[in-house]
């Protein structure tokens, strides 16, 4: 995940609920990945941080109102090396989030507690399949 993708720092002052609101208002490309797309089909934690695929993460974040951070970032805004991270993509109150298997290889390739919740989510999908291979 972070070694493929061009990854830029962001903090969304006011919380990744706020993220998620302003994600649903807006009409750039985008895709959820990591937790944050997780948390809706297997949770295991609350997300501290997003991930959201854009074409241009540096118009995305003034489009959002994101501020340029070098730490203490709860969004981080990857430029994707292809734009496979946009197809299969499913949509959940208004929000945009990349496909599971884009999300479980997001995880597993991911810092911290991603590859624990690449687990869960892969468990999920093994055990739910039909819901989401349509």
């Amino acid at each position: 995940m972070l070694d493929s993708n061009r990854m830029s720092s962001y903090l969304e002052p006011r919380g990744l609920n706020s993220l998620l609101e302003k994600l649903g208002d807006t009409n750039l490309r985008y895709a959820v990945t990591g937790s944050l797309g997780a948390a809706n089909v297997a949770f295991v934690a609350p997300s501290r941080l997003a991930i959201c695929y854009v074409d241009d993460p540096k118009s995305a974040a003034s489009d959002l109102g994101l501020r340029s951070v070098e730490s203490g970032a709860n969004v981080m805004l990857a430029e994707p090396f292809d734009p496979v991270v946009y197809e299969r993509t499913w949509e959940q109150d208004g929000v945009t989030f990349a496909a599971l298997s884009q999300i479980a290889a997001d995880l597993l390739t991911s810092p911290g507690r991603g590859p624990a919740e690449a687990d869960e989510l892969l468990d999920w999908m093994a055990k739910n399949e039909a819901a989401w291979r349509s």
